[in-house]
């Protein structure tokens, strides 16, 4: 059944967090060539680094939100404010339409010297189904959206991605390897923060700080509206990190790219 950019967004919006879990939607994330973590050893012993990211969504029907006046904003400042306050490194994975609706928002994650920035697709499309109910993309134009989303992102912050994350981490191998002939390199995650339409950020630390080992890559959201806890929740996420010996870093870093 086809569904639409909103209809898929609605249902996203609208499912119980059980219901994202089931095998019906869930997708496989084991495709060869994807980075879910970085080292879990180093030569001095186990390794203490951890990247916290976060996911810009942006899709045609959330688009439509903002300007109906549905949400007031898929641009969580209170995620970065924590993150600026408490001196954490993180990774941002843009969608490339995020970055054109919020191009100063973009900009300043750029010019953050301890901020990353990355791909996320232009419209937030589910490549591979089933994708917890993401509008489905034809093959014949996944190419293009990458590479459309890595113009967009250049053109609002003067970077240039290297790094490729999959909406909700769907990807079949033929996938991955279209974003490996753009140049970049798929890194999705180990450890869900299960931010998205949860408004308890207490669920959000809990999920976080019981799943992460050394070496993890944890997914959050910056995007507001459908995770509106984020920004509350990661001051505990990061003392409790911090607490536990962890040393929170850029995907870059974790990777160990110069």
């Amino acid at each position: 059944m086809k569904c639409t950019a909103l209809s898929a967004l609605l249902l996203l919006v609208q499912a119980p967090a059980a219901a994202l879990h089931s095998s019906a939607l869930r997708p496989s994330l084991d495709a060869p060539g994807i980075v879910t973590h970085g080292p879990r050893m180093l030569k001095a012993g186990s390794s203490r680094e951890v990247a916290l990211t976060f996911d810009a969504d942006m899709t045609p029907g959330m688009e439509g939100e903002l300007r109906s006046g549905k949400v007031r904003s898929f641009d969580n400042e209170t995620v970065v404010q924590a993150l600026e306050k408490t001196n954490t490194p993180a990774t941002f994975f843009l969608t490339g339409m995020w970055a054109q609706v919020y191009p100063a928002s973009a900009l300043a994650l750029a010019r953050h010297l301890g901020f990353e920035i990355e791909n996320h697709s232009y419209d937030h499309p589910g490549f591979s189904q089933p994708c917890y109910g993401l509008a489905m993309i034809p093959d014949a134009q996944k190419a293009a959206n990458i590479e459309r989303s890595q113009r967009a992102i250049e053109a609002a912050t003067g970077e240039t991605p290297r790094y490729f994350r999959f909406p909700g981490g769907c990807a079949a191998e033929s996938d991955v390897k279209k974003v490996e002939a753009a140049g970049l390199k798929v890194v999705h995650w180990d450890v869900i923060g299960g931010d998205a339409n949860q408004p308890d950020p207490a669920v959000i630390v809990k999920d976080v700080l019981g799943r992460v080992r050394g070496g993890s890559i944890v997914v959050l959201h910056v995007s507001g509206g459908h995770a509106p806890a984020t920004g509350l929740a990661l001051p505990a996420i990061i003392k409790g990190l911090r607490a536990e010996g962890y040393t929170l870093v850029t995907v870059k870093t974790l990777l160990g790219q110069p």
